[in-house]
């Protein structure tokens, strides 16, 4: 054997008996660049987020609300994937027997791993979940909200219908297509009504 290859297979050897560290390790760095993006979105979407979506066109207000809930599981399971990675499962025996010892860590770095691919999964799904929330926000229509009827009293007789546009010395009245012009000029009288006649 040469020495090159001797110096590899020492080193093999002794990474076997540090790959649950290692794998810890990793799973520390998983955990802290995760607190790092969590925090990063709640930053922005306290700055930038729609301050209020209750006016927003129904069933958007719903839909913001189950995906800004659904962003918010998924990274406090990926958390506390990436916790259990990092330190392992409460109550945890201590192994005093070697093949105990051995056959555990082999085991625990499977799960690690394993806790590392759910906190990754986990991870992408809040974001996701949570920009897509944020966009629907952002970008759904706003509700809007219907014109009163009203019945104006004219010394020519009554008029009821939508409110259409009030301003330039006239009110309109009536529906979209179809309305009646009402000077402000002449003396009148306007009520809201729930029903027209």
């Amino acid at each position: 054997m040469t020495a090159d290859r001797w110096w590899w297979a020492q080193k093999a050897q002794q990474l076997k008996f540090t790959q649950l560290e290692a794998a810890r390790k990793q799973a520390e760095n998983w955990r802290t660049g995760l607190v790092g993006v969590t925090s990063l979105l709640g930053a922005v979407l306290i700055v930038k987020g729609r301050d209020n979506f209750t006016t927003l066109a129904r069933p958007y207000p719903l839909l913001v609300l189950a995906l800004f809930g659904l962003g918010v599981v998924a990274l406090l399971l990926a958390t506390l994937a990436a916790i259990r990675a990092a330190s392992g499962a409460p109550g945890d025996e201590i192994m005093l027997n070697g093949e105990e010892l051995r056959a555990w860590t082999e085991i625990e770095v499977i799960e690690v791993h394993r806790a590392i691919r759910v906190a990754r999964v986990l991870t992408i799904m809040g974001i996701c979940a949570v920009f897509a929330g944020a966009a629907t926000a952002w970008f759904a229509p706003a509700r809007t909200t219907p014109t009163p009827l009203v019945r104006i009293h004219t010394p020519a007789g009554q008029l009821c219908g939508r409110l259409l546009h009030l301003g330039d010395g006239v009110i309109r009245v009536g529906e979209t297509g179809r309305y009646h012009l009402v000077p402000l000029t002449s003396t009148i009288h306007v009520e809201t009504v729930e029903t027209c006649p």
